[in-house]
């Protein structure tokens, strides 16, 4: 066997492993190709005598890969946009072909990548060969320049930190998606006591991808608070899916998928949720009948809901914070008196856990905004039974 014969069959037979391994180092299914590639250059200019044992030396030069592509990672933190959301892998429950399934049965979920990527660059290489993939330290020392002692240690202190950060998922994916369901039910219908019956007390929300979708918020008042403003919108958009081997859901509209939502279901709560959206693809709606996501996102400079900010911070007392999802926040002090979205949307609270929403499209809506808005306003300067803020 000639050794371009020899070098494609070695790489095609271990390519299943390497690919699980690269993921799992770099949280993203096109970083991870990236590596392949690089891993097969390196192979094509190899002497096939000097290589004993294919798979080895191709785990050790995907390693030397990863690592350094985490390390540059790591000095242009720009790149990543808000709380940052591993690139997921979406099953929706249709007919893919082998090498999807392979990967999606050997991938890990969005919350534990979501910690390694808190870890070092060493770390996280250690942490991922040995108790992942059972590689001897002695040949992690290699990839990463260190002793076989030192690489230990590193694989020790990233599993300190990984140890409790990311929750132990229920197995049964079924019941893991009535969960998922549940959330997606009440998220759709704005039920606040609905999503606090289904999200674990210290739940934990993270979003990224598009500047003002980033979010990172704890506790099951502030993530429901959000989704049961939000999630009307939102969630129609969303459908069940299989996201990195648990219960989540994609983002689609009629311009294709958006992004994805994984979930952790810990004891039948909901203990973690990870919005991963595509800013290319959010850009693409422009024009399109979708193009309305856009306009709850984004306010621009002199539209109706830049008009309805402007005259509310013009009352004394009133300034704006960042709100979930991109929202402005219009407050007295620490009161919520209501909030903008984008150029479409104003929400403003009637009684706890009470919202009235109005859409911006004419000048009625706009009227009617600010006068439930001043309503507010007044109230929250009387004193006792004022607005409680609800982040």
């Amino acid at each position: 066997m000639n050794d371009i014969a020899w070098e494609t069959q070695q790489f095609q037979r271990h390519r299943r492993h390497l690919e699980s391994v690269a993921y799992r180092m770099l949280g993203s299914v096109s970083e991870a190709e990236d590596a392949l590639q690089e891993a097969w250059l390196r192979l094509s200019r190899s002497r096939q005598e000097t290589i004993h044992n294919a798979r080895a030396w191709l785990t050790t030069i995907v390693g030397r890969v990863c690592i350094d592509m985490l390390r540059a990672r790591q000095s242009r933190p720009e790149d990543h946009v808000g709380a940052w959301v591993p690139e997921p892998i979406v099953d929706v429950d249709e007919p893919s072909d082998p090498e999807h399934q392979t990967l999606m049965a050997e991938t890990v979920g969005l919350a534990l990548l979501v910690v390694l990527e808190t870890l070092t660059p060493a770390e996280r290489v250690a942490y991922v060969l040995h108790d992942m993939f059972a590689l001897p330290f002695a040949e992690i020392g290699e990839i990463i320049d260190r002793s076989p002692a030192a690489a230990r240690q590193l694989a020790s202190r990233a599993r300190r930190r990984v140890r409790g950060a990311a929750p132990q998922p229920d197995a049964d994916l079924g019941q893991q998606r009535e969960a998922v369901q549940a959330f997606l039910t009440a998220s759709r219908a704005g039920d606040f006591d609905a999503l606090i019956a289904v999200l674990d007390p210290d739940v934990v929300f993270r979003a990224s991808g598009v500047r003002e979708l980033q979010e990172d918020l704890n506790g099951a008042a502030d993530v429901a608070r959000t989704f049961a403003t939000s999630g009307p919108r939102f969630a129609t958009l969303c459908y069940l899916a299989t996201v990195n081997g648990y219960a989540g859901l994609v983002l689609r509209t009629g311009q294709g998928p958006l992004g994805a939502v994984g979930f952790t279901v810990s004891r039948g709560s909901i203990t973690t949720i990870d919005l991963a959206l595509n800013p290319g693809k959010l850009e693409g709606l422009e024009g399109t009948e979708d193009a309305g996501l856009l306009s709850y996102v984004r306010t621009r400079q002199g539209s109706d809901s830049e008009r309805v900010i402007s005259e509310a911070l013009s009352w004394p007392g009133v300034d704006r914070a960042k709100g979930g999802f991109g929202a402005v926040v219009l407050r007295v002090g620490d009161r919520e008196i209501g909030h903008l979205h984008g150029d479409a949307v104003a929400d403003v609270p009637l009684a706890p856990n009470e919202w009235a929403t109005v859409r911006l499209e004419t000048e009625e809506g706009v009227q009617k905004a600010l006068a439930l808005l001043r309503d507010n306003y007044e109230r929250a300067q009387a004193g006792p039974g004022r607005v409680q803020r609800q982040t």
